[in-house]
């Protein structure tokens, strides 16, 4: 995903997750960020929103951060705990964000793994090209 907007801008809303998802996922509910200051590896971010009717509970913790170009992170949602990296790469149009993931399902889950990477990939797609749109419209 190219989003027309500069490398620094695109790589500091990434790091501030606990501002920004809401804006891009209305049903996000609160996100609380830990610790405090500025995020970098070890940052957690506890997310609590709807989904069909109950309040579910994720965590996103960045393991690795390389200013403007490289976020890694794991997380816990549900029966899988995702390990995954963002890269920013500036370019004449923007920045290109790519998102790579896998999804590792725990427990009898496991063999469901390419089947949460392919979902896991439509889902970051579309919440990719949901960025895009918030930080371009922020532009104008």
């Amino acid at each position: 995903m190219t989003i027309a907007r500069p490398v620094e801008e695109v790589f500091g809303f990434f790091l501030a997750l606990d501002e920004n998802a809401p804006k891009v996922d209305p049903s996000a509910g609160s996100v609380l960020k830990s610790p405090e200051g500025p995020s970098g590896p070890g940052t957690t971010f506890r997310f609590r929103q709807q989904s069909l009717g109950k309040v579910r509970e994720t965590t996103t913790r960045f393991t690795g951060v390389e200013p403007n170009r490289k976020i890694e992170f794991e997380a816990e949602i549900g029966p899988m705990r995702p390990q995954c990296d963002l890269t920013f790469e500036q370019t004449d149009g923007g920045t290109r964000v790519t998102f790579r993931g896998d999804s590792h399902p725990v427990g009898p889950l496991k063999w469901l793994n390419p089947v949460m990477n392919r979902k896991g990939q439509r889902v970051w797609s579309q919440r990719l090209a949901r960025v895009k749109a918030v930080l371009e419209a922020s532009a104008t």
